[in-house]
């Protein structure tokens, strides 16, 4: 089906529009890949945030091993677009999403991760019933206290009895070492390393026990750099740094805003506020309000479902019913999957529609 919007400006799309700048975002990822070409360390981006087939496949050819999903959906999707490495680093415990799961094992090298026995066994037995091993990590709680074997000593017996299953085969950790935004740049760097030192550390015991660690997975954009020259940890999973968001470049994250969304003002019934089309449903909160990238002299006041409520000062009274307001997202993250497709554009130029490969909560 041609796209009528191809060639035309961005100003032009139906609004709300999730623009992607692929320019930008080439970029993110080929400064990333840059910076990680000469380390031990290698990239499994966190395909979450961005949800594409044509960034996830960019990143590979960048140098990546493959790609990080948290949903089993989004892992199917990209699997059947080609990308051949994937790690779920999020447990699936559902039967019937793990017979799911195991039945790709003819397509990719697909990774599990498991912080129980009960669900070790259970995989085990579907891995069997479809007569292969399925690879898994075990997931180690280093610090964040959501999920994971205790460290040390716990996770030694856990992988002890999980080495027993016939139809699992562990390949190594995984731990996440996140929620450290809120911290000075020497606080980050201590308390990051305390807990790195858990994960790498529960490696030295496993291999003092004979049993082999192949992977040690970890990291996320906000900590990449402290992670990735961490030694002992084989890979990385940084999400947010492709698009970006303001919540992450006020943390001072080095790249570029790749991702936006484009409202056109629906309402000047009264002067100093301008009302647009995008809310809630189009723009994510959960780190603050987004941004306005343009025109100038404006400012969000609140956001409802459809609406955004839009202040504006002396100097864009003139702004009128029909113009376009660009934003930042807050949070990419939790923003993106509000939308189905981005508008793709380099130059200002729409030059694609790009479906995403889920959206919302995908299973």
């Amino acid at each position: 089906m041609q796209i009528p919007y191809v060639g035309r400006s961005k100003m032009e799309l139906p609004t709300p529009a999730l623009l992607l700048d692929l320019d930008l975002a080439e970029r993110n990822i080929d400064r990333l890949a840059e910076r990680f070409r000469d380390r031990d360390c290698q990239l499994r981006p966190h395909a979450k945030t961005h949800k594409l087939p044509y960034l996830a496949h960019y990143q590979v050819k960048a140098g990546a091993i493959g790609i990080t999903c948290a949903k089993l959906e989004d892992a199917i999707g990209f699997i059947h677009s080609g990308i051949e490495n994937v790690l779920i680093a999020h447990q699936i415990v559902d039967p019937n999403k793990i017979r799911m799961a195991v039945g790709l094992s003819n397509l990719a090298h697909l990774t599990l991760c498991v912080d129980s026995q009960q669900n070790a066994e259970t995989i085990s037995r579907i891995a069997e019933q479809h007569g292969v091993r399925q690879p898994v990590l075990v997931e180690v709680d280093i610090g964040l206290g959501r999920s994971g074997v205790v460290p040390g000593p716990q996770t030694l017996d856990f992988v002890r009895q999980a080495e027993k299953l016939p139809g699992i085969r562990i390949n190594g950790l995984m731990g996440y070492e996140g929620a450290l935004f809120n911290m000075s740049d020497e606080e980050k760097e201590m308390e990051c390393r305390r807990r790195l030192e858990r994960l790498v550390g529960t490696r030295a015991l496993l291999e003092e026990n004979s049993i082999e660690v192949r992977v040690v997975s970890s990291g996320g954009s906000n900590t990449l750099d402290l992670t990735g020259l961490m030694p002992n940890v084989t890979d990385v999973q940084p999400g947010s740094y492709v698009t970006m968001d303001t919540w992450n470049t006020r943390h001072n994250m080095p790249f570029e805003q790749a991702v936006t969304v484009l409202a056109t003002v629906v309402s000047r019934a009264r002067p100093g506020f301008a009302i647009t089309d995008a809310g809630l449903k189009a723009l994510s909160i959960d780190h603050g309000m987004p941004e306005i990238i343009g025109p100038p002299g404006l400012s969000i006041e609140s956001l409802n479902e459809e609406h955004g409520r839009i202040l504006l000062n002396e100097s864009a009274e003139e702004l009128k019913v029909g113009e376009r307001i660009e934003f930042a997202p807050s949070h990419g993250c939790t923003t993106i999957p509000l939308f189905g497709h981005y508008w793709a554009i380099r130059r200002d130029r729409v030059v694609a529609r790009m479906d995403m490969i889920s959206r919302s909560a995908s299973y």
